[in-house]
């Protein structure tokens, strides 16, 4: 099974919640908090690792223990040993956490901001989409762009190595074995490299009012959508 779940924003998480949540993780995880640099980032770590432990008791009726070490990919760890694929994004208060219990899992969010799109695009991304993008009517130079970054950015966390503007440099090519994934608003833009054995689903999360999580679909506008073969890749 394959299971996301996606926050929109952190700013409605009450900060009593936030601190009975950091102090359950492990001292490690503390001590990997107390080095990072910005209330924002420490709140988005807490609330990744609360976020697939529920996950996993919700979706996959399971306990597990969100292990994780700095400069590798995150694990999900579960009472009687076992091992699952996890994947953490997150972008400017949005967060997307993902499970995989059937292999390699890598997920990318990102919220459109102001930024120097034109510049990266000249910079970094391959010939033919350069020209794709110089030729772009202006409503859709911006999601193109995500879509592009999002999509490789997962393809970097699924293979556990490379690098994401060597990928920008050239075509997107999938490995065999794998579905790409794209969910796009206009604000936000996600990408999903998984197996193809299973299809993702993609929820919704938001905090009750006694700070329990709750998992829903998404407005249909965030659905899944498969990649296509086209050269605008």
């Amino acid at each position: 099974m394959i299971t996301l779940a996606l926050l929109p924003d952190t700013d409605n998480i009450p900060l009593h919640a936030i601190d009975e949540w950091r102090s359950e993780l492990p001292a490690a995880d503390q001590k990997r908090i107390a080095l990072m640099q910005g209330v924002p980032r420490q709140i988005e770590f807490v609330v990744t690792r609360k976020l697939l432990q529920t996950l996993a008791q919700q979706r996959l009726g399971i306990s597990a223990e969100v292990v994780s070490v700095a400069g590798a990919a995150p694990t999900l760890l579960t009472a009687d040993g076992r091992s699952m694929a996890c994947s953490i994004a997150h972008s400017h208060k949005a967060i997307l956490v993902a499970i995989n219990t059937l292999g390699p899992i890598g997920v990318d969010i990102e919220r459109h901001r102001p930024r120097s799109i034109t510049r990266v695009v000249q910079r970094y991304f391959w010939a033919d989409g350069q020209t794709y993008f110089a030729n772009c009517a202006e409503d859709e130079s911006t999601p193109w762009f995500y879509r592009q970054w999002c999509i490789r950015e997962a393809l970097v966390k699924h293979q556990g190595d490379g690098n994401l503007f060597a990928l920008l440099g050239k075509p997107l090519t999938l490995p065999p074995g794998t579905l790409g994934q794209i969910s796009q608003s206009s604000t936000l833009t996600l990408g999903v490299i998984s197996s193809e054995e299973s299809q993702p689903e993609l929820l919704y999360c938001a905090l009750s009012q006694d700070s329990q999580w709750v998992f829903s679909p998404p407005n249909p506008e965030l659905g899944l959508t498969a990649l296509t073969p086209v050269v605008s890749q």
